[in-house]
C-alpha cells in the first residue's frame, strides 16, 4: 500500500498561496518575496566565544535602498 498521495502535495501548494483576511497586505507580500541568492554567507572561521548569528550579522551589507533594516 503507497501511503504517499500525490494529491496532498497539491492541496498542501493551495494552502500556502492562500492568504488570511486578517493578514496585513504589506506582510503577506513581504512572506510570498523571494530570498536573493547574493545574500550574506556563512563565515567559514568564527572564535569560540562568539555567537554565530552575531557573527552573520556583522557581516551583512545593508542595500541602499533597504528601509526596514532593523
Amino acid at each position: 500500500m503507497d501511503v504517499r498521495d500525490e494529491s496532498k502535495e497539491e492541496t498542501t501548494d493551495e494552502r500556502a498561496e492562500e492568504i488570511s483576511v486578517e493578514t496585513p497586505e504589506a506582510d503577506a507580500a513581504e512572506q510570498n518575496r523571494t530570498m536573493r541568492e547574493d545574500g550574506p554567507s556563512w563565515p567559514d572561521d568564527i572564535p569560540l566565544e562568539v555567537n554565530p548569528a552575531d557573527a552573520v550579522e556583522q557581516n551583512r551589507t545593508v542595500d541602499i535602498d533597504e528601509d526596514d533594516y532593523r
